[in-house]
């Protein structure tokens, strides 16, 4: 990574960084991802397998090495670009990780609004919740506040998409839970840590029912 004196932006000045108050009871707090988070985010992630079943990227065993080139990815995209968009779900401001939720803005579509003709701002957001929360909410209070609070308001995003496995019961309510609508049933992709085939459904909400035409990928 760039020296701080040589990259466009310095990060603690970036916007959408946090915290956040997402919920009083229980106490629910989002904050932009640090390098302190490293030795948590390692203890989580290999608590058992169920984050690595149930994304395409997270490897098991998860290692330090791991954590920090996935937090590194997310420091650079700050500082490069002077915004946040990679937030660790805490149950205090400073509180340890339970939890992670990213956006992406994804600029290799071209899809333009019906009506006006311009460029649609769409985003996909991931997400993962230590299985020691798993059941509390705090998935679907994070996707929720991020997919509306930060993304629609904060960035004026016209779609949020999202994708799980069709066999991913627990994403799938989350995503319905925040309005999301499932516009493609199922996508069959190879992904390379499972060396096999594995069935993907597509979700999405828009900002506003002008872009309801413009779908997932097909």
């Amino acid at each position: 990574m760039q020296a701080e004196q040589d990259t466009p932006f310095v990060r603690e000045k970036a916007t959408a960084m946090g915290p956040y108050l997402v919920s009083d009871a229980p106490p629910h707090y989002l904050s932009a991802v640090e390098f302190s988070d490293i030795p948590e985010m390692v203890r989580v992630v290999n608590i058992n397998k169920d984050i690595f079943n149930g994304t395409a990227s997270f490897q098991y065993p998860y290692t330090e090495d791991h954590a920090h080139a996935r937090i590194s990815r997310a420091v650079g995209y700050t500082t490069n670009l002077g915004y946040n968009t990679h937030w660790v779900m805490r149950t205090s401001p400073d509180g340890p990780l339970i939890g992670w939720i990213h956006a992406y803005f994804n600029t290799k579509v071209n899809e333009v609004h019906p009506e006006t003709g311009r460029p649609l701002k769409i985003c996909e957001i991931g997400y993962w919740v230590s299985p020691e929360y798993v059941g509390k909410g705090y998935g679907s209070r994070s996707a929720q506040f991020v997919t509306h609070e930060i993304m629609f308001k904060e960035f004026g995003c016209d779609i949020v998409r999202a994708d799980a496995f069709v066999d991913n019961k627990g994403s799938r309510t989350i995503l319905e839970n925040i309005g999301m609508v499932c516009e493609v049933e199922s996508i069959t992709e190879f992904i390379p840590k499972f060396q096999e085939q594995r069935v993907i459904c597509c979700y999405a909400v828009h900002r506003s029912e002008a872009t309801q035409t413009i779908k997932a990928r097909p």
